[in-house]
C-alpha cells in the first residue's frame, strides 16, 4: 500500500544575502523563508537599503553573495516568472484608459488572472476603465498600479 503526501506549500526563500552599492554595504549574512499567505515588512531610515533589497529579490539588482528562491510542487521555480515588483514608480500611461493599461499589463505578464473590472472593483476604481488614467489622483493612479497585480497570476507580491 501506498501513501499519497501532500505536496509541500510553496515557499519563497533567502539565503545569506550580501548587497553592496558604493561603499556601502546595505546587508550581509540576511536570510528568511516566507511559506503562502506570509508576510515580511522591511522597515528602516531612508537609504538603509530597503528598494535594493526588494530589487535584488525581484532580480533586478544582482547580490554580491545569497541565493533566492522560489518553490512550489517541490521544484524550484523562476523569481522572475512568479513575481510581481512594484516600486515607487507606477508604470501606468497617462493616455491609455484604465482598462488598456491593465490589458497592456495581462499580455506583457501574461498567465491571466482576474478581469479588469474584477481588478478595478477590487481596488475602489469599479466603473473607471472606460476613462484615461491621466485624469486619476495620485492616490488612484497608486491604486491602479495594484490592480495590474491582479490581472497576471503571479504568487510573490514584492511591493516597494
Amino acid at each position: 500500500m501506498t501513501t499519497a503526501h501532500a505536496p509541500a506549500p510553496p515557499e519563497f526563500r533567502a539565503e545569506d544575502l550580501a548587497l553592496t552599492r558604493g561603499e556601502k554595504r546595505l546587508f550581509e549574512a540576511l536570510g528568511f523563508r516566507l511559506s503562502a499567505g506570509s508576510t515580511l515588512l522591511v522597515r528602516g531610515p531612508n537609504g538603509a537599503g530597503k528598494s535594493s533589497l526588494l530589487l535584488s529579490l525581484a532580480g533586478i539588482v544582482r547580490l554580491d553573495r545569497g541565493r533566492v528562491t522560489y518553490r512550489d510542487g517541490g521544484a524550484d521555480l523562476p523569481i522572475a516568472e512568479n513575481s510581481h515588483f512594484l516600486g515607487h514608480l507606477s508604470g501606468v500611461k497617462p493616455r491609455l484608459t484604465l482598462n488598456e493599461n491593465l490589458a497592456f499589463w495581462r499580455v506583457l505578464l501574461g498567465r491571466p488572472a482576474r478581469t479588469n473590472a474584477e481588478a478595478l472593483e477590487r481596488v475602489g476604481l469599479a466603473g473607471l476603465g472606460g476613462i484615461e488614467a491621466g485624469h486619476l489622483s495620485a492616490g488612484q493612479i497608486r491604486r491602479l498600479a495594484l490592480a495590474r497585480l491582479l490581472v497576471a497570476h503571479r504568487p510573490l507580491w514584492l511591493l516597494d
